[in-house]
């Protein structure tokens, strides 16, 4: 059985990966889906079938350690 294409979905995946890619994945994905305006329960479905969950931040207080990383630099 094949899978049918939703041309949304993949267009708004295609906007959360054009938004997510040059910045290393560095956001959450209530950011990602602040940034492309579409509703988070949205984005968050189409990122559990695109198997992008684990690329994200988790919570927005992770930005901190990162900053702090490259402070120490």
């Amino acid at each position: 059985m094949t899978k049918t294409v939703n041309p949304i979905a993949e267009a708004i995946a295609f906007r959360v990966w054009q938004h997510c890619e040059p910045i290393g994945w560095n956001c959450t994905v209530a950011e990602a889906a602040e940034a492309v305006d579409e509703p988070l329960g949205r984005v968050s479905r189409i990122i559990g079938h695109k198997g992008w969950g684990t690329r994200f931040r988790s919570t927005r207080t992770d930005t901190s350690a990162a900053f702090e990383v490259e402070a120490q630099r």
